[in-house]
């Protein structure tokens, strides 16, 4: 491999780490070092004399823009292309063809595969530099891109952390109650908002929320979601008055932006033995007592923000040894197989079994399911396993 210019790369001057990375790639020697005197005084250049040489330069150094012959011993244009798109699934490195058959066919098969320019020799040198320039602007173009996307996921990343400290994780603080917790987000920040908190009567309040969307703006809404439960008269504040608090504001400052919030909210009496719940368009709730079937917690409302209404809230009477889960749609809208969701029903009965085990750990609870953990394009995961034991006062 010749490889002129190459000190360019390892002891370059500060000012040439904005250089774009030429590759010059062909069999003849003439057509390299003419290449190389159009293009040295305004690019970092590094040649090749076959696709093989080239394969390997790019592998270990990336360049930018390759100018690539067609015809060469060892391994041609086209099959270095084929590489590069296919096998190494880079779609950003420029590729500009330089051959000498004029052929429609040829022209039509480089672009197919992936080219993004194409170039007949002899070519004029003015022509060349043009061509490079544009590839250039394409590159720089990238690079911004690469640049404004590392910065908008540092400060996800962010967002993502912060969100997770806004999550519980002591323990509720009531002798007969023991909580299990499931956090999975599909990508840093998470639209999911479970909560628990002790009520000044000895109860305990829990929330389970899910914000539509993903990423920065769901994270946005479920903060002003959990600030207003836990700040806006909340504990002292009574369930439908809470639930209307949050359902006007949040239909004052998300209703026209189509965006809503499911939620399931409940309280837990001081002597275990009541649950009064709301349930704002959110999936259904469970209750496990022993010996029944498992009782669902069906939408008592529509979902909020969408538009005014009021809050009634119901209740359930619990026994002793009850286990109660609360968990959102990411538990079970996930493709068992392409065009095949794993579904509400299923995912029922399987937590049904697991959460009743007596060394039951959420972490488990979809291991025997072959779903990974956070599939690309999946929903975020919530669950929480509340279970009640006997109402053990504090002494």
């Amino acid at each position: 491999m010749t490889s002129k210019r190459r000190d360019m790369l390892e002891n370059t001057p500060q000012d040439m780490d904005t250089l774009v990375r030429v590759m010059i790639v062909d069999d003849s020697s003439t057509v390299r070092h003419y290449l190389e005197a159009i293009l040295q005084d305004e690019y970092q250049l590094v040649s090749c004399r076959d696709g093989i040489e080239a394969l390997e330069e790019y592998r270990e150094n990336r360049p930018e823009i390759c100018i690539l012959d067609m015809n060469m011993p060892r391994l041609g244009g086209l099959e270095v292309i084929r590489h590069i798109r296919r096998e190494d699934d880079d779609q950003d490195l420029f590729i500009l063809v330089l051959t000498s058959e004029d052929s429609l066919e040829q022209k039509s098969e480089a672009l197919h595969e992936g080219a993004n320019d194409y170039l007949v020799k002899p070519f004029d040198a003015l022509e060349m530099l043009a061509r490079v320039r544009v590839a250039e602007r394409q590159v720089r173009l990238n690079r911004s891109l690469r640049k404004a996307y590392a910065t908008m996921y540092r400060e996800i990343e962010e967002i993502a952390r912060l969100q997770r400290r806004l999550l519980p994780t002591a323990a509720p603080g009531h002798p007969g109650i023991t909580i299990q917790s499931l956090y999975l987000p599909s990508a840093q920040a998470s639209g999911d908002y479970f909560d628990f908190f002790s009520l000044p009567d000895g109860g305990l309040r829990v929330v389970m929320a899910d914000v539509s969307g993903h990423g920065a703006k769901a994270a946005f809404i479920m903060s002003m979601v959990r600030t207003m439960v836990r700040f806006s008269g909340s504990p002292t504040q009574s369930l439908s008055g809470l639930v209307e608090l949050l359902n006007e504001q949040l239909h004052r400052f998300i209703g026209e932006e189509g965006d809503f919030v499911t939620l399931f909210i409940a309280d837990i009496g001081d002597d275990l033995s009541t649950l009064e719940y709301i349930n704002a368009g959110h999936v259904p709730g469970m209750v496990l007592q022993h010996g029944s079937a498992p009782r669902t917690l069906p939408a008592t409302m529509p979902a909020l923000g969408i538009f005014p209404q009021k809050a009634r809230p119901s209740a359930v009477d619990l026994e002793p040894d009850t286990i109660l889960f609360f968990f959102t749609d990411g538990c079970y809208e996930w493709d068992v197989r392409p065009g095949t969701m794993f579904g509400l029903k299923r995912f029922i009965k399987h937590a049904a079994r697991v959460i009743q085990q007596p060394d039951c750990n959420l972490n488990n609870l979809f291991a025997e399911l072959g779903r990974p953990h956070s599939p690309p394009g999946s929903d975020d995961v919530s669950a929480l396993r509340i279970h009640l034991g006997e109402n053990k006062p504090n002494n």
